[in-house]
């Protein structure tokens, strides 16, 4: 029994992983630890929740499978469709392409190309994303675009980072 709630702890737990006052700049940085967002034959995706200030980012690091080389545009969204049929639209921050490892979080990856990049997202956005689950995400490249119904397991993952920096 101990077992059991310990695996489920795992699988729907987040935690803040940063929580400090930047030396440099006084900024204040929260991030959630690195979750699974998808991982298929097509690509594996991670999330983080990152708040700095008063500004909240849908941080995420991507790889295909097949190693390929692909960007995200400045402005190129993120979209998930929510169980109401709401849109939530987030655009990418700035251009970027792969490179070897960015879309790793571990060593698992550290040698393939993938992406890391990040998505503003506004309060009502998250209030949006935390009340109702998402039956689809679709994500723009310079390839077109990813789309996909996520598990159930993920669409709390992304409800709880969320949860986490947002109802403070």
């Amino acid at each position: 029994m101990i077992i059991l709630y310990s695996i489920s702890f795992l699988i729907y737990s987040q935690e803040i992983e940063v929580d400090e006052i930047d030396e440099f700049t006084g900024n204040e940085v929260k991030r959630t630890t690195w979750e699974t967002l998808n991982a298929d034959m097509k690509f594996t995706a991670y999330f983080r929740i990152s708040k700095i200030n008063d500004n909240t980012y849908f941080d995420l690091k991507m790889m295909m499978v097949d190693g390929s080389v692909f960007s995200i545009d400045k402005d190129q969204e993120i979209m998930f469709k929510l169980e109401n049929d709401e849109v939530v639209k987030l655009p990418n921050l700035q251009y970027e392409i792969t490179c070897k490892g960015c879309g790793a979080i571990g060593f698992g990856g550290s040698a393939a190309q993938g992406i890391h990049v990040s998505y503003p997202i506004n309060k009502e956005d998250a209030q949006r994303l935390i009340s109702f689950n998402i039956t689809k995400i679709r994500i723009y490249t310079n390839q077109g675009y990813f789309e996909k119904e996520p598990k159930e397991k993920n669409v709390k993952k992304i409800s709880n980072a969320l949860k986490l920096l947002i109802d403070e």
